[in-house]
């Protein structure tokens, strides 16, 4: 055999043995990763509830129970008469007065839930005594200016924390308004109330009225002829008779459904004193 036919045999075995071995050994393929877990992402933290400001302003009748200045001491002028204390009603951007010697207001809006607004508004100009005239300078001079306000406390016992910048603090209780207890905004009505009582059904009832109803214009012009009189065995709320005293008062009445699915019952609530005439 030559050496060139030897050398191209050669060369053949060699290209056979490395394709034979390319075939029984391929190349490893890199291994394939899993792909990574989702990370689950944090949950988002949830807000408390901010309260209703607005809602709970106007839907509760508020009664004073503390008044503090700026060094945390009791402001007595808030506090004229231990029965008869200082309250506020809100509702269409006033702010009513109750419990005060003059008729008295102001106009308010809220800024923020935290922030109200509140300017003077229109009053009676009675000359009260003191205390009363002191307890009337008081709340006029509060209720002006940036209040910071806050509802605290548990929502069927509501309290109004209003603070002044000068670092007076008011705290009031807070009842539902005949308007939240009745579900409705109620009807204007008028009646006079005779000084003579009838009688209580039981014992354990308010003072039982004598009163019929009357009737006035837009202009507080009376009108028509007075009702028959008729006995009131649950009074009127927030109104006590005055001795010797037959007045007309304006009252907001409310209908209540029977429980039983009888007639509703009528409920009436003490607004103002109209007319008062002594009986001598």
């Amino acid at each position: 055999m030559s050496f060139h036919r030897s050398h191209h045999l050669t060369l053949i075995l060699a290209a056979l043995c490395i394709a034979g071995c390319a075939k029984s050994t391929p190349p490893e393929s890199p291994a394939t990763e899993a792909p990574p877990a989702a990370v689950p992402a944090p949950a988002e933290p949830v807000a408390a509830a901010a309260p209703d400001t607005a809602g709970t302003l106007t839907a509760h009748q508020w009664q004073l129970k503390s008044a503090t200045d700026a060094a945390g001491q009791t402001i007595a002028a808030f506090f004229p008469s231990p029965d008869k204390p200082l309250g506020l009603l809100f509702g269409e951007g006033r702010i009513n007065v109750t419990g005060s010697c003059n008729r008295m207001s102001a106009g308010y809006q809220l800024l923020d839930a935290a922030q109200l607004q509140a300017t003077p508004g229109p009053t009676t100009m009675m000359a009260c005594p003191p205390p009363l005239g002191d307890a009337d300078a008081a709340i006029a001079g509060f209720l002006n200016g940036t209040l910071q306000v806050a509802i605290e406390g548990d929502s069927g016992v509501p309290q109004l924390r209003m603070a002044a910048t000068d670092g007076r603090v008011l705290i009031f209780g807070g009842t539902p308004t005949p308007e939240t207890r009745f579900g409705g905004p109620g009807t204007r009505a008028f009646l006079e109330v005779s000084p003579k009582p009838c009688e209580a059904p039981a014992s354990a009832a308010p003072p039982c009225l004598m009163v019929r109803d009357r009737n006035f214009d837009e202009q507080g012009l009376e009108s028509g002829t007075p009702g028959e009189w008729r006995a009131l065995p649950a009074g009127i709320e927030g109104f006590t008779p005055a001795a010797g005293e037959q007045q007309v008062v304006r009252v907001k009445r409310f209908e209540q459904a029977d429980a039983a699915g009888g007639a509703p019952t009528e409920h009436f609530v003490f607004d103002m004193v109209v007319q008062s005439t002594t009986i001598r």
